[in-house]
């Protein structure tokens, strides 16, 4: 996988990088070491995110502050990940932080950082799933079959995102067809990042 590492204190993410790069993934920053964390690299080279498919981002925060809930700066590249529907985890202090209401994960101190990552990058997008949900069911309704039949689930790897149709019954193939394009469609109209959105259906 390739891991987006932020970090709300400097030098707070070494430990976290270091563990993800010895189980094998890659990982990118929005800031080198020694830089400052403005400007980000998106406006002086090229993006991170940009760059290639990002699976997931870790923000990894020191204690907590005593001033009111805020980013910390080297933590701006969260919002460009969260734009972009990438999964994100936080590892350390998350209580007073504002991007833990975002987060798919929360890592606590001795917990799996890097199973948590792996797990997070192929969490089901719930977001995804409730658009493709109601396009699902809207065709499944306007072809006489009950639209509670209508089950979808999503999951990323990568640029790309993988949608299952699964209907809690049967449903023609003609009807599945149509579906497919449609919540596709839906799915696109939230999330224009993907290249790819592969939709499969797992009909009874």
């Amino acid at each position: 996988m390739r891991v987006l590492v932020l970090e709300g204190e400097a030098g707070a993410s070494c430990g976290a990088a270091l563990d993800l790069v010895e189980a094998g993934h890659a990982v990118t920053r929005c800031h080198g070491a020694d830089e400052a964390s403005f400007p980000c690299r998106g406006l002086t080279e090229e993006c991170p995110l940009d760059e290639g498919d990002v699976d997931a981002a870790v923000v990894v925060r020191g204690p907590a502050p005593e001033v009111a809930p805020d980013l910390d700066a080297g933590e701006d590249g969260a919002r460009c990940a969260l734009r972009r529907h990438i999964p994100l985890v936080i590892a350390g202090e998350s209580v007073r932080s504002p991007l833990t209401a975002f987060a798919t994960a929360v890592v606590g101190e001795g917990d799996d950082l890097v199973g948590t990552v792996e797990d997070a990058a192929h969490a089901p997008m719930r977001r995804h799933e409730a658009a493709g949900r109601v396009a699902f069911a809207t065709v499944l309704e306007a072809h006489g079959l009950d639209p509670r039949m209508a089950e979808v689930v999503v999951v990323r790897n990568g640029g790309q995102l993988h949608v299952e149709l699964t209907p809690t019954g049967p449903v023609p193939l003609a009807v599945q067809e149509i579906a497919s394009v449609r919540v596709a469609g839906a799915i696109r109209a939230l999330d224009r990042n993907p290249r790819v959105i592969d939709v499969v259906t797992a009909a009874e």
